[in-house]
This record gives structure tokens, C-alpha cells and sequence, in this order.
């Protein structure tokens, strides 16, 4: 596992088995997002026979998932930081016992941990859901890897009004040198909305912030080269 990931990561997968019987249905939101609406549209989706309900990953168009996780492309890769869990689904196929199968059979295959489970067990058992509600980080890239052709519109309404913001790549309260994403404000405002109003989180050793800031000075004034970053955000006019 990478060293944010840790064993808690996979308890999404027992969330039947965690959860009182009587709960049927349950919507389960990753802790790097914003909320910008009301999700009670989003919970009463109808599931009808399927095991979750999920929106795209921005890695959908990227055949080398598919090619990994050995099932076809059109059925799409989902991300699992938004879902909407049909807990009568899960408990009556008994599929934590198929996460474990996969987990045992195929671990090599798996470089997204949980995800890749979840998108082997359910890659034909899905509702695919609009992209505002899990609208992650590459979405906004300059080079995006989905296939801009069948999402097109999708993505360009999403950029003007999302229900949930996700930052899978870089996260606002972080330090980093790369490019700041689009919506921080969106994070910054809510954040300002709650008790822990102004407080910035910086996990760096007092040496490296020390380190990071003289370096930053020193590029600011061109007395050190600047860091190509790894990754573009498109130009996207700030929501909040």
C-alpha cells in the first residue's frame, strides 16, 4: 500500500457487514471533497438491481485499466470516492466474499486497492451516475485522459455548477508547488463556515518548511530554476 493508504481504506468493502441489517441503503463520500448542494437527488436514484451506483473515474478512457483489470472498456471504470451502496445488493450475493476472492486471486492486478475490487466485482452490476456528483481533479486537466467525446457535456456543466468537488490530486490545504487547483476557494470558503476557520494543516518537518520557503523565495526572484509541474489545470473561472 502507498503511505496514504492504510488498512482502513479497505473498509468501504464491508460496509454490509459493518452496518446494522436494518440500514439498506447507504451513500458513502471520501473525506477530500466539498459539497456544494443538497445530495438528496443523488440518494434517491433508483438502483433498481445493481450493487452501487458510481461516476466515472477520470481514467475511464485509459485502456490499460481495462487491460489489467481483464474486463471489457465499455463498461467503464468508476471512482470510488462517491457511492451510492444498495446494501439488499451486497448482502444478498454475498459479495464480500467475492472482494476476498479478488483480493486473493488477483493482487497483482490491483494498483488502485479498494477501487480495483469494486470495479472487478460490480463492472456490469452499476448505475453510472452524472459526473457533478464526483467531480474529481482530472476532469480539469489540460491533458485529461477520458474520453472527452462521450463526456463532453457532461464535464463543461459540471465545471460551471458541481455537487461535489473531489481533490484526488492536489489537495488545497497541502503545501506543493504545483499548480493550484481551480475550485481551493471553493474549499477555503466552506472551511471558514466551521469551527476550524483559518487553521492550516502542514504536516512538513520544521526543517523542510524552512527548506521549501527559502527555495521559493529564491525562484520567486529567479535565483533558482523553477520546478516544471507534472500536471495542468485548464483555465476555469473560480465558482465561490
Amino acid at each position: 500500500m502507498g503511505s496514504h493508504v492504510t488498512q482502513a481504506t479497505y473498509y468501504r468493502l464491508l460496509l454490509s457487514e459493518i452496518l446494522p441489517r436494518f440500514i439498506c441503503k447507504v451513500l458513502y463520500l471520501d473525506g477530500d471533497i466539498i459539497v456544494r448542494h443538497s445530495l438528496l437527488p443523488l440518494w434517491n436514484t433508483n438502483l433498481k438491481d445493481s450493487a452501487v451506483g458510481a461516476v466515472p473515474d477520470p481514467s475511464d478512457g485509459d485502456l490499460e485499466f481495462y487491460h489489467r483489470l481483464n474486463y471489457p472498456p465499455e463498461l467503464g471504470y468508476f471512482n470510488a470516492g462517491v457511492l451510492l451502496v444498495n446494501l439488499d445488493y451486497w448482502r444478498e450475493h454475498n459479495v464480500v466474499k467475492d472482494f476476498f476472492r479478488i483480493l486473493q486471486e488477483d493482487v497483482d492486478k490491483l494498483k488502485c486497492w479498494d477501487q480495483d475490487v469494486l470495479n472487478i466485482a460490480f463492472s456490469d452490476k452499476k448505475v453510472v451516475l452524472p459526473i457533478k456528483y464526483n467531480f474529481t481533479s482530472g476532469f480539469i486537466l489540460k491533458f485529461p485522459q477520458f474520453d472527452y467525446r462521450k463526456y463532453e457535456k457532461e464535464v463543461l456543466e459540471a465545471h460551471k455548477d458541481p455537487v461535489v468537488v473531489h481533490f484526488i490530486v492536489e489537495k488545497p490545504w497541502k503545501y506543493s508547488r504545483q499548480p493550484k487547483h481551480p475550485f481551493s476557494s471553493t474549499f477555503f470558503k466552506y472551511q471558514s463556515q466551521t469551527k476550524w476557520k483559518g487553521v492550516k494543516i502542514d504536516r512538513r518537518p520544521f526543517k523542510l518548511r524552512v527548506i521549501n520557503f527559502v527555495a521559493d523565495i529564491l525562484r520567486k526572484y529567479g535565483l533558482k530554476s523553477q520546478v516544471p509541474p507534472w500536471y495542468e489545470y485548464i483555465e476555469i473561472a473560480p465558482i465561490d
